[in-house]
């Protein structure tokens, strides 16, 4: 066995002895870069759905944002036209009814992921079997969201940096 072949039996040997680190969602307020959260998400699929109310129509909006490694905006549910909300699909997107509203689907990138939890819209985490998290209740500035240790979206990694 040649030197070089036995530096990477060792490598993949001392790789194989790490814990893998988990698939997680961070939440941090964006200009501090404070972690305010870390949340789990599925390593097959890593996503999250986020629920708020419209400014002006008052209906709820619910967007879907896959990682892959990026993060992507896959879907966007909706009630009612006008006022900011899509009434036509673009290049490459699908716009149908879905019930009394309507599904977008597109694969549009949103880096960074960032959000503004204004109260009044109620913006919330939807995580499958997790109570909705409200946004707001953990800060009152932008939040931005990454996914670290998942796969490809290892990538997005961002360091938290610790608390003043």
């Amino acid at each position: 066995m040649s030197v070089a072949q036995r530096a990477a039996t060792l490598a993949c040997a001392l790789l194989a002895g790490l814990p893998a680190q988990a698939c997680e969602l961070v939440l941090n307020e964006h200009r501090s870069g404070l972690e305010l959260r870390r949340l789990p998400l599925d390593p097959a699929a890593p996503q999250v759905q986020i629920a708020f109310e419209h400014s002006v129509l008052g209906t709820t909006v619910i967007d879907r944002y896959a990682f892959d490694p990026q993060a992507r905006l896959v879907e966007e549910r909706f009630d009612g036209q006008g006022y900011g909300l899509p009434h036509a699909a673009g290049p490459g997107e699908q716009l149908q009814r879905d019930g009394p509203g309507w599904r977008l689907t597109l694969n549009r990138s949103v880096q960074p992921l960032v959000v503004r939890p204004l109260p009044a819209q109620h913006m919330r985490l939807l995580l499958p079997g997790s109570e909705p998290l409200p946004l707001s209740a953990l800060s009152a500035h932008a939040v931005q969201l990454v996914a670290q240790g998942c796969g490809a979206a290892q990538a997005l990694a961002v360091p938290a940096r610790p608390a003043p």
